[in-house]
């Protein structure tokens, strides 16, 4: 089977609107096409605009051209079906042509040959895009990116599509600066000359496609731009192999003076031989064109449709397979909170879970034959085309049906994945209404969608678990009854044994809902957050604490609750205190962040006519005074209305307009809150709010030929740095100081300019990559010019937002990059979509508004939890992979060089908090060595550390009298694991496999030695086998020492060196080991996977933590034992609940290699973590005073009755939980 639309791509919605996607069928400088299905299973494409989210002026163009393209006749063109162009990501619905491009056509497409256009077809084919053409000229369009892949040849002829760069012909905008847009081998020469691109500009296209489709050659060859647009401008194309009637015309059409090219509408009139190409009536001319336009050759279908697909291997499976289908598509479907549709990746193994083994080899031949609507990849199956949900009319019955189940289906699996992951303990089965709903579920006959073994084991764990309460309560009720009777004694029994009964019912109904918060967790924050305050509320248990500090530990810090409107501008005073919200309908509002609710009403400066830019808004640092710009154009570019408002936001009453000329787009307000900055598309100038006069110079843009500029502002409006791309020539941007009007800078870049620091010294930039399928993003120091950093990559749906407070860290995405060009850290959760960061509230806040949220929400985020602070530093190259030991205090850090091959290590010692060398590098310059270490351990303080490497060397180190010591008696083969005992007095050493020597060995010894008289303690080795020593560690207070042998972890007391105990069946290779601070709880890292044991009682704690794609190879417990760090081969760090054993917040990700090193700091407050790229970075894991107040804010309200009886098990009555944030009702 042929598929012509790509696959969707990371970071591509499964739904734009009300239209799930198929995949991509191209993408451009001007956005994405996607291959989309309408709720009623019709097909379109959607075309998403890359570039216009922030630009008020853009979208207004984008609306007239679109409304002006709806004008052309559907027959000659893709007819425009929809355009919605609110922020963030605003796209037009366009019909959906069946057929190939000519450019496919032409060039052929995987087993389709290509093929040439000669004689009747050729011709046909010329009448087919004049006709186009001819139409969308008359109704005053201009399509300026007209080219072979532009041009479908659909079942009744050409179509022509792709109006994403169409221009509407007479306008303000059609000759102002003309513009760089369109494919370069078929611009046309006045396009490259800096000229604006009109209905002429498309007849050249058409006699190049010509050319195109009769060779299979561009008319104008070339590699790179400038070789393309000299050809173009001087170069004659052989037009040999096009026809009589074909050549005169073509070769009038590439005229190099646009004046000497025909219109199209003569060129549709010799070709149709009609001779009323002067006499007015191009109706008829047209429809005449469309008549003979039709291609003689076999019509060619594009892409199938997914419906076909989709039955079509329905209907080639056989009966007993076909019964299991349903099953497969509905478990890949979950409902959403507001009632919408999603898809999920369905785990193998959920799939496999199954008691018939003939069902389950059906399975695995089903899922085949689906490709490539489902595809297995990572263990999951995937529905790799969403859109067959709408597309495949016997899928979209089958949700019909289960539409009410899919839920409650959701819930019961999420339930029994939790039940399993937490071992399957009585306090996470269903009760009360949750298993009611369950059983009821799963005794519905004619269910499409069938329970696994694991589901219908929790119905059965939960039936059970029913029971047995229900008996408890019967002989407790009889109990009650009997001790009345007997004793007024037994009634303190009596009541005691129910206090015990409440207490395991809402023991039980804590858990419950502490598991339901973290399902909740990734889809619905808000909802996470009620729960897991109600579950803390009803009883405090360890699943309660977890659940509630997962949720602070993430840095969502709340919604603005309630805010309906659709925002596209959001600015804060100075303390965070206030926010001023701009709306796409020209309306204002004034939000008490605090109190988390709207000030008044709304504000208006007037209605435009679409919601197409809305109010971009400013409030003063100081909170009282608010301004706000809007502009509104029609169709031909003439200015319908515009305004800058200032109001008295105490009074919330107008101070008045500025008299701002042309159109106001922007406005900022200077640090002390005295002028504004207005920018109005033609410069920048600074008003005096007071006088409402200009106040200094005005500071026009530049115009210079094609270049398209792009002006920012500062947070403080001291600098607008202004970009412009020329297209060919060097981009470049400027800097201008506002209030003396004095260029400060000029210096070349790549893209165009979209943010600038408040200090005016860092540029941010951004341009399409080569792909053109996302953005890259640079950092430029506008001192030096010079590029800080590599590129970072943007998804095209996502925006670069402010720079913070203090102009040190810029909003990329979801991204936080320090100025330098480091990466600092990051906003949301894992799998969070594009979002759009509008404003800083203070230095740890920012509000940003969701641009995946169907609901449009504003979010606060607090950019300190679970972030490393803005001074990563670095301690070696990062192509050297370099050795990092930690003092157990967190405050020195000893490296090394990562020099290896018999070369000099060299060690340094350094500041953790400062960054900074604390001593002169050892050993001095010029002290040979033979290697460098295979690993570094630090003694308590600093005051000494030890080395290890592959050749069996121990070093003992003195860094203040800068001397190493080698005591003698040591092993012969490779240090493969070191511990320093908490007192500091005590070394380990354990032995491994030595591959480096002519006589390979393995001595996996394990020693003691003392590091005052650097001598050797144990004559004969505590252990000594054949098998490598992968870890040691000591317990807190030093008197046992574990140690990692294969799959075995075996324990000594340190004082006798006789051996405790041994800890057999390990998953994997004990490869790291850390004790708490209990003493008695030993945390083994075996591949992925970390495991807690109870080294007294020997047994497991719970199951193992899951969560690294790969080894883990560091662990470090926090000082008071609840929260343990995981470091991985995957680069990453996670952090653990201890008590609750799931994980807290996101992973710490952006490391530059794997996680070598972890240490909490001596107040719990940080965890340092050091890679092999010898970056160290100092992350914020505080755990809040009050997690119930943060988990309060986030959800922005409180538990309502409703969802109390929905959620919380009968018996337990309603709480108001978040008593603060409670509405009157």
């Amino acid at each position: 089977m042929i598929w012509v639309s790509g696959r969707l791509e990371a970071g591509d919605p499964e739904r734009i609107g009300e239209f799930w996607l198929s995949g991509r069928l191209g993408a451009g400088g001007q956005g994405v096409v996607y291959d989309a299905y309408a709720p009623d299973g019709s097909r379109v494409a959607v075309k998403v605009l890359h570039g216009v989210q922030g630009s008020p002026k853009e979208l207004e163009r984008m609306a007239a051209e679109a409304r002006a393209a709806q004008r052309v006749a559907s027959f000659c063109t893709a007819k425009i079906l929809q355009v919605r162009l609110e922020p963030p990501r605003p796209y037009i619905v366009s019909e959906y042509i069946d057929g190939l491009s000519l450019q496919d056509t032409v060039n052929g497409t995987g087993e389709r040959q290509g093929r040439r256009f000669t004689g009747d077809d050729l011709h046909r084919l010329g009448i087919g895009v004049a006709t186009a053409l001819a139409a969308i000229h008359q109704a005053r369009v201009v399509h300026r990116d007209l080219k072979p892949g532009n041009v479908m040849l659909g079942p009744d002829g050409p179509r022509l599509i792709d109006f994403g760069v169409a221009r509407i012909l007479d306008t303000h905008t059609a000759t102002e600066g003309g513009g760089f847009a369109g494919t370069l081998r078929y611009m046309a020469p006045e396009v490259y000359a800096g000229q604006r691109a009109g209905a002429e500009a498309d007849v050249f296209a058409w006699g190049a496609i010509v050319v195109f489709a009769a060779t299979g050659e561009h008319a104008f060859r070339g590699g790179a731009l400038p070789e393309i647009a000299h050809r173009i401008r001087t170069h004659h194309p052989d037009l040999s192999a096009l026809p009589e009637a074909l050549r005169p015309l073509a070769e009038a059409a590439l005229a190099k003076d646009p004046l000497h090219r025909p219109s199209a509408r003569t060129i549709l009139a010799a070709l149709t031989e009609d001779p009323r190409e002067g006499a007015g009536d191009l109706a008829e001319l047209v429809a005449s064109g469309a008549a003979q336009s039709g291609l003689r050759t076999r019509w060619e279908p594009g892409d199938p449709a997914l419906g076909k697909v989709a039955e079509d291997a329905y209907a080639a499976l056989p009966p007993h397979e076909q019964s299991l289908v349903p099953e497969v598509f509905l478990r890949c479907v979950v409902p959403g909170e507001d009632g919408s549709l999603a898809t999920r990746p369905v785990a193998i193994a959920e799939l496999a879970d199954r008691d018939d083994p003939a069902e389950l080899r059906a399975l695995q031949h089903l899922t085949r034959a689906f490709h490539p609507l489902l595809v297995e990849t990572d263990q999951q199956v995937v529905l790799a085309r969403p859109a067959v949900l709408r597309a495949w009319p016997r899928l979209r019955s089958w949700v019909a049906d289960e539409r009410e189940g899919l839920g409650t289906h959701q819930r019961i699996r999420q339930a029994a994945r939790t039940w399993d992951d937490h071992g399957r303990r009585r306090g996470d089965v269903l009760t009360g209404a949750h298993l009611d709903e369950a059983v009821g579920y799963a005794t519905t006959a004619g269910r499409r969608q069938s329970l696994n073994r694991l589901e219908r084991g929790l119905l059965e764990a939960s039936t059970r678990a029913q029971t047995a309460r229900s008996r408890r309560t019967r002989m407790i009720a009889v109990v009650l009854a009997v001790t009345t009777v007997l004793s007024l004694t037994a009634t303190g029994w009596a009541v005691q044994a129910q206090r015990t009964t409440v207490r395991q019912r809402d023991t039980a109904a804590s858990r419950q809902l502490a598991a339901q918060s973290r399902q909740f967790s990734a889809i619905a924050p808000d909802k996470a957050a009620l729960l897991a305050v109600a579950a803390h509320g009803i009883r405090e248990t360890a699943d309660s604490r977890a659940a509630l500090l997962n949720l602070v530990a993430n840095p969502a810090r709340g919604v603005l609750s309630g805010y309906q409107r659709n925002a596209v501008s959001v600015s804060a005073d100075r303390d965070g205190r206030l926010l001023a919200i701009g709306n796409d309908d020209g309306t204002i509002a004034l939000w008490d962040v605090r109190r988390n609710r709207q000030i008044g009403g709304f504000l208006r400066l007037y209605t435009p006519s679409l919601p197409r830019g809305g109010a971009s808004v400013a409030l003063s640092p100081d909170g009282r005074t608010l301004a706000a710009a809007i502009s509104e154009v029609d169709d031909t570019g003439e200015v319908l209305q515009k305004a800058v408002r200032l109001w008295d936001v105490r009074t919330r009453r107008p101070l008045g307009d500025l008299p701002v000329p042309s159109q106001p787009d922007s406005v900022v307000f200077t640090s002390d809150g005295k002028k504004v900055a207005v920018d109005n598309g033609q410069g920048v100038a600074l008003w005096d709010v007071q006088s409402g006069r200009q106040h200094g110079p005005f500071i026009p843009y530049p115009s210079a030929g094609s270049a398209d500029v792009s002006p920012v502002i500062d947070s403080r409006a001291t600098t607008v740095a202004v970009g412009e791309v020329t297209g060919d020539g060097p981009d470049t941007v400027g800097l201008w100081d506002l209030a003396t009007g004095r260029r400060t800078a000029s210096f070349p870049v790549k893209g165009e300019a979209t943010a600038v620091s408040p200090d005016g010294q860092t540029v941010v930039t951004q341009e399409y990559a080569k792909s053109d399928d996302r953005l890259n993003v640079f950092l430029w120091d506008a001192r030096t010019g010079r590029q800080q950093g590599g590129a970072i990559p943007l998804d095209l749906a996502s925006t670069v937002g402010p720079f913070s407070p203090d102009g040190r860290v810029v909003v990329v995405g979801s991204q936080l990059w320090e100025k330098s060009g480091t990466h600092v850290g990051s906003i949301g959760t894992e799998g969070d979509g594009s979002m759009s960061v509008a404003t800083f509230a203070d230095e740890d806040t920012v509000v940003s508004l969701d641009g995946d949220d169907p609901a449009r929400a504003m979010r606060l985020w607090d950019v300190s939890v679970h972030q490393p602070d803005h001074r990563p530093f670095r301690v070696g190259p990062p192509e050297n992979k370099i050795h990092l030991g930690f003092s157990p205090d967190g405050r020195t850090l000893v490296s090394d060089n990562g020099v290896y091959g018999g070369g000099s290590a060299v060690f340094r010692t350094w500041d953790i908090t400062t960054g900074r060398e604390t001593r002169p590098a050892l050993p001095a310059a010029g002290t040979p060595m033979l290697t460098s270490p295979d690993m570094i351990t630090v003694a308590p303080g600093g005051r000494t550390f030890a080395t290890g490497n592959l050749y069996g060397e121990v070093r003992i180190w003195d860094p203040v009298a800068r001397r190493g010591y080698a005591p003698g008696g040591g092993p012969q083969g490779r240090i493969s694991a070191m511990a320093i005992s908490p007192d500091g007095r005590v070394l380990a050493t354990g032995g491994g496999s030595q591959g480096e020597t002519s006589s390979p060995t393995v001595d996996g010894k394990v020693q003691l030695w003392d590091l005052r008289t650097r001598t050797l303690i144990t004559k004969r080795p505590l252990f000594s086998s054949g098998t490598e020593v992968s870890s040691l560690a000591f317990s807190p207070n030093g008197r046992t020492l574990a140690a990692g042998t294969g799959r075995t972890v075996r324990l000594w007391n340190v004082s006798d060196h006789k051996p405790l105990t041994q800890i057999s069946g390990v998953t994997d290779q004990a490869g790291v080991l850390a004790f708490a601070p209990d003493n008695r709880t030993l945390a083994i890292g075996a591949a992925n996977t970390t495991v807690l044991w109870d080294v007294r009682d020997r047994r497991q704690i719970g199951t193992p933590l899951t969560g690294h794609s790969a080894t883990v190879t560091a662990l470090a417990f926090s000082r008071d034992g609840t929260t343990l760090a995981t470091g991985g081969q995957d680069q990453v760090a996670r952090l653990w609940d201890v008590a609750g054993q799931t994980q807290r917040g996101a992973p710490l990700a952006g490391h530059g290699g794997p996680v070598e090193s972890l240490v909490f700091t001596g107040d719990g407050t940080s965890l340092i973590t050091g890679d092999t790229s010898g970056t160290v970075r100092r992350w914020n894991v505080a755990i809040p005073a009050d997690p119930v107040a943060i988990a309060c804010s986030i959800a922005g309200r409180t538990l309502t009755r409703t969802e109390w009886a929905q959620y919380v098990a009968p018996g337990i009555g309603y709480r108001d939980i978040c008593p603060s944030l409670s509405r009157p009702r």
